[in-house]
């Protein structure tokens, strides 16, 4: 990498502090606490469930936090996404929102909606960088979608949070997680998106992780043909009727051609460029560090941030890896630059692997069903 190309293009023409292997930091993911006022069946992180009130020990601490921006804006920081557990429980979230605007750092934020009510919308809108908010919802139906999340009321004031977000100016993302017992709301909750005034819809289905790898196993989670069948109507049929955009988890060989051009692929974060950090401090790929040790890399206030980004040998490992080549399937995609095989933490827990075939891609590999457009020519 030149030194060119190691400059952020900002006002202050921050120059990037790097080894020219080493890619720039620019995001922080942010777990900005390790509870949650819920306790949904298929959270992928096991937050803790704390009734309202975050435990000792499992918020990020605020002045560390300063002290890793600080670190980290030379190596390319310029945005970070606010998540959890859920990140308005942080007792200090305001102060912490307010220093990352005052840094230049811009920011999307994962919430359930529960405690936007219209002062803390205001609040995000006047006073902080936070510029994309994503609520969740998993049913139409308030005893529904509260008995999924584990709490009464849920429904109606991650409803009211959405409306009190509108009110001020944003358009948040819904956010739903198919599985077996809510996949006949799918229209509805396109329906309901619309008339909530919602940016967009994104359909994330359960993932083999954390407590949803138990709906996994009893067979309450999408196999492969409700997952495709999925993909193809949300992108085909339902994304024509809808009113507002529609986005579905997919590897990019699952999807056709006119989602592609359409950019309708939502499938793998910048992982290369990104560290998260977690509410107990700790560094690490994302928040699946909470759960698995070796996916974290040192500890705020003890280890350097910029020598665990340049050096830690996880880190190299995946460095060395995305550049491919890639195992099974992958190996023979022409998508495999791009895609890069999928979500790392997902592969590693499932099998020890950063690197490895998306288990979509594997099984249309296996019944002879994997495009053979999508295949490198030989």
């Amino acid at each position: 990498m030149t030194a060119e190309a190691n400059r952020l293009p900002t006002a202050a023409a921050v120059v990037v502090d790097l080894p020219g292997d080493v890619p720039r930091l620019t995001s922080f993911y942010l777990y900005m606490t390790a509870g949650c006022n819920l306790r949904c069946r298929h959270c992928w992180i096991t937050p803790t469930f704390v009734n309202g009130e975050p435990s000792p020990g499992e918020c990020i601490n605020p002045e560390l936090l300063k002290q890793a921006v600080k670190e980290a804006k030379p190596l390319g920081l310029k945005s970070a996404k606010l998540t959890g557990g859920e990140p308005l429980m942080h007792p200090q979230f305001r102060d912490i929102a307010a220093f990352l605007k005052s840094e230049g750092i811009h920011s999307d934020m994962e919430t359930n909606g529960i405690l936007i009510d219209p002062s803390m919308a205001r609040f995000l809108k006047d006073e902080t960088n936070v510029e994309f908010v994503s609520v969740s919802l998993d049913s139409v139906d308030t005893a529904k979608h509260d008995a999924f999340r584990g709490v009464k009321g849920a429904f109606d004031a991650a409803v009211q949070g959405i409306r009190n977000l509108v009110e001020v100016g944003y358009r948040p993302q819904i956010i739903m997680s198919p599985h077996r017992d809510n996949l006949g709301e799918v229209d509805a909750m396109v329906e309901m998106a619309g008339a909530l005034k919602a940016g967009s819809l994104k359909f994330n289905p359960v993932a083999n992780s954390g407590r949803g790898s138990r709906m996994h196993e009893e067979g309450e989670a999408l196999d492969y043909e409700a997952h495709r069948a999925l993909i193809r109507y949300v992108n085909g049929e339902l994304q024509k009727r809808s009113k507002v955009p529609l986005f579905i988890g997919a590897p990019m060989a699952m999807l056709t051609l006119d989602d592609l051009l359409k950019n309708r692929w939502r499938g793998v974060c910048n992982v290369d460029h990104i560290m998260g950090l977690l509410g107990t401090g700790h560094m690490a790929l994302c928040g699946i560090g909470k759960n698995v040790q070796e996916l974290s890399y040192g500890e705020l206030g003890k280890d350097n941030l910029r020598d665990v980004w340049c050096a830690h040998p996880f880190l190299k490992e995946l460095r060395k890896g995305i550049k491919g080549p890639f195992a099974g399937i992958c190996g023979d995609c022409i998508h495999a630059g791009r895609c890069r095989t999928g979500c790392l933490a997902m592969h590693y827990l499932d099998g020890g692997k950063l690197f490895s075939p998306s288990p979509l891609c594997s099984e249309a590999d296996r019944r002879g069903e994997f495009p053979m457009a999508r295949r490198k020519q030989t």
